[in-house]
């Protein structure tokens, strides 16, 4: 159980500070894209390890992320649909 979830924050962090440095070196200053790729690579991580966290707090965690990330794409596609 320990090695899954060690293996998850791994992965997770792999990702995340790739993306994190990739979008820095082109020059990309919004805060959302930062934001929602994180969120990408938290759900991308955990479908490939499925770390064994069934806890209450983790499924908060879960609708939040996907709460916030439906609103930052929901704005983004309102942006372009209004010409902004």
């Amino acid at each position: 159980m320990e090695g899954r979830v060690y293996s998850f924050l791994l992965v997770y962090t792999i990702l995340s500070v790739t993306s994190n440095m990739v979008l820095s070196l082109l020059g990309e200053s919004r805060v959302d894209l930062y934001l929602s790729l994180n969120i990408l690579a938290y759900y991308f991580s955990y479908a490939i390890v499925h770390p064994p966290i069934a806890s209450r707090r983790a499924f908060l965690l879960n609708i939040l992320l996907f709460t916030l990330f439906t609103g930052i794409v929901a704005y983004r596609v309102y942006e372009v649909l209004s010409g902004g």
